[in-house]
């Protein structure tokens, strides 16, 4: 693919599914919480998860276990593609996408340099 065809992703034209994804609510903490989400919430979380699901096997009948013991891995998947989704969509916007930001140099090197005139005048 050409780079000049390759643009930021419109999140209005993206297919239902992705936009159904998108609208799960709840999600924040999650996304912006990386390392503490990952080696503190998630071990305790699974170990928590195992022990609701072996009760739950064990206490109800067949059908109505499976269906309660399935609930809760379904509902992690569903947050976890959501997350993964939301930042694809970030990280190709950032790659890809048209930077809103422009560098002027020669500004941000005046206002150093009025700085360190500020500074060595304040130290004399």
């Amino acid at each position: 693919m050409n780079e000049s065809k390759l643009k930021e992703v419109d999140r209005n034209k993206l297919p239902l599914f992705y936009k159904l994804i998108l609208k799960i609510p709840g999600t924040d903490f999650l996304e912006s919480s990386g390392g503490i989400f990952w080696s503190i919430i998630i071990p305790i979380f699974l170990s928590l998860e195992f022990f609701s699901s072996l009760l739950l096997l064990v206490y109800f009948p067949f059908p109505i276990n499976i269906i309660l013991t399935a609930i809760i891995p379904t509902i992690v998947f569903v947050v976890f593609i959501k997350i993964s989704l939301e930042r694809f969509l970030n990280w190709w916007d950032l790659t890809f996408g048209e930077s809103r930001f422009k560098w002027n140099v020669e500004k941000t090197l005046q206002e150093y340099l009025s700085l360190l005139k500020k500074k060595e005048e304040k130290n004399e």
